[in-house]
């Protein structure tokens, strides 16, 4: 298994729990340390409702900041996205993955409903491969 495949299957879960319990969660991620395990990464400058827009930009400037300890990482965060099959808007986890290894970084998008029980219903996610922001050469 890979460091991006390993990322995805150890916060998912969490995530999922958040959405059922909560129908919602803030941005969070997870790394892969050079050592090979994997560590969650948090930063919090006084806000406890902050814009999720800025909690990922201060999570991918703590990456940036400690790049060297890492091989992998990754950001978990809810978005309204248009599905690019069905072109219709939906509910979406997001999820910002980039590795040392690969050329480029990727969002996974898993488009899902909550259900009035609070359960998730997944249709197929997509990928879409994005510039490098945190590992640049």
């Amino acid at each position: 298994m890979n460091d991006i495949e390993r990322l995805i299957d150890s916060t998912f879960p969490f995530v999922e729990d958040l959405l059922t319990k909560h129908g919602e969660f803030f941005p969070i991620a997870s790394a892969v340390k050079t050592n090979g395990s994997i560590a969650q990464v948090g930063t919090y400058d006084g806000d406890d409702k902050p814009l999720s827009e800025k909690l990922i930009a201060d999570l991918k400037a703590a990456f940036i900041a400690k790049k060297v300890e890492y091989k992998a990482v990754a950001i978990f965060y809810d978005v309204r996205v248009v599905d690019p099959d069905t072109k219709i808007k939906t509910d979406a986890i997001a999820v910002f993955i980039e590795s040392k290894n690969e050329k480029q970084a990727y969002t996974f998008y898993y488009p899902y409903s909550l259900t009035t029980e609070y359960k998730l219903i997944f249709s197929d996610p997509w990928k879409s491969e994005k510039e490098k922001e945190v590992f640049i050469e």
